[in-house]
């Protein structure tokens, strides 16, 4: 089953990775690149981005 997103979603979508992302790194660079926050939004942050990827591979 393919799921069709619009512009405002993947815009969305694409606005939560950077936000992910960007706490991704404050936490890297505050408390070391393997704390259990870095590698938790890490985590978070590969969840979404395959999301991403899974909407490019449908259009």
């Amino acid at each position: 089953m393919l799921v069709k997103f619009n512009h405002d979603e993947k815009k969305d979508l694409i606005n939560t990775i950077d936000s992910i992302r960007e706490k991704m790194i404050q936490a890297g660079m505050q408390e070391g690149l393997a704390s259990m926050r870095t590698i938790a939004l890490s985590q978070t942050l590969d969840e979404y981005i395959t999301k991403y990827q899974a909407i490019k591979l449908t259009k």
